[in-house]
Order: structure tokens, then C-alpha cells, then sequence
């Protein structure tokens, strides 16, 4: 697994924020497969690793969630991009058999709304017909980013939301 890996067209990334609209329990979910970056292994440590995302790009199940989002929420006029970078190595201790999944824990900064801030997260990586999955989520407290409160009119939301992602990697 040596190497530099890019992200395909196959992953994906997810908002998921928890909703209640005139008073039923609901989630906000988004999803974008516009991701690009790359990641570098050396033996059994990621060493490197930056992906940027197109935010324009979001998409859910409401076209009014979807200009909430684009506009005064996330500001993708202003901040078209959101961006992670790993800021400490990854050890996996080992390279997985084909299929398998270890965990491991990554450190990094993630940059929304032009806000950028340290985070550390767990994700599960796994090899798999000569490529490598990573997932993960990271959760994100909407004020440490200047994200305004989504609540809108009679919809209300709590004060932070979930980041998912599943990450393909081809060999670059």
C-alpha cells in the first residue's frame, strides 16, 4: 500500500444535523461525492493526507434546505471550498488483509466557512480489490466555525451537526 493514494469519484461526504419541524424529530442530511485530495502511506502510517471539498455541490432531500445551506448557512459564495488537513501521522499498525478493518485515530485541521480549527476523530480503514475505504465522522459545534444556527421559521435544530465521510482511494 506504499504510495500515494487519491480520492474517487466513489466517496462521499455527509452533513447530518438533527431537526424539529413544527414539532416532529427529523434529520437535515446533505451529501456531496466532490471530493478531491490524496493520501501517502509509508509502510504502516499515513504520512500525509489534504482533501478539499466543493460545497456548492451539497445536496438533500429539500431544495429549500438547499438554499438555506448554500446561502446563509454555509455562505458558499463566500466559502465555496471546506478543506482537512492531517497535522499528525496516522500509525495503523499493521496493512490489513483484503477486506479486514482496523481503526485508528486522526488529528488534523478542518477549515468550514473560512473558520479553521484542530480536530482529532476515529475512522476505520479496510483494503479491497486494490483499493482503500476510509470512514469516519467528525462532530462540529456549528459557533466554533461562525455557522449561523440553522433553525429557520418553525424549524429548530440543535447547536452542532455531523460530518461523515466515506473516502475511496484508487492508487494515484
Amino acid at each position: 500500500v506504499d504510495g500515494t493514494w487519491t480520492a474517487s469519484q466513489d466517496s462521499v461526504l455527509r452533513y447530518r444535523v438533527k431537526e424539529i419541524i413544527n414539532g416532529f424529530d427529523t434529520e437535515g442530511v446533505g451529501a456531496t461525492n466532490q471530493i478531491t485530495g490524496e493520501l501517502v502511506i509509508e509502510g504502516t502510517t499515513v504520512t500525509a493526507a489534504s482533501f478539499t471539498v466543493d460545497m456548492t455541490t451539497f445536496e438533500s432531500d429539500s431544495s429549500r434546505r438547499d438554499g438555506q445551506f448554500d446561502g446563509r448557512i454555509m455562505s458558499v459564495d463566500q466559502f465555496p471550498t471546506a478543506t482537512f488537513v492531517l497535522t499528525e501521522p496516522i500509525e495503523f499498525g499493521a496493512v490489513p488483509a483484503d477486506g479486514e478493518q482496523i481503526t485508528a485515530e486522526a488529528t488534523g485541521e478542518l477549515t468550514l466557512r473560512g473558520v479553521t480549527n484542530p480536530v482529532t476523530f476515529d475512522l476505520v480503514a479496510q483494503t479491497s480489490d486494490g483499493r482503500i475505504g476510509v470512514l469516519g465522522d467528525i462532530p462540529v459545534v456549528f459557533a466554533d466555525y461562525d455557522i449561523p444556527n440553522p433553525s429557520f421559521g418553525t424549524i429548530s435544530t440543535e447547536d452542532n451537526g455531523l460530518l461523515e465521510f466515506v473516502l475511496v482511494f484508487d492508487r494515484a
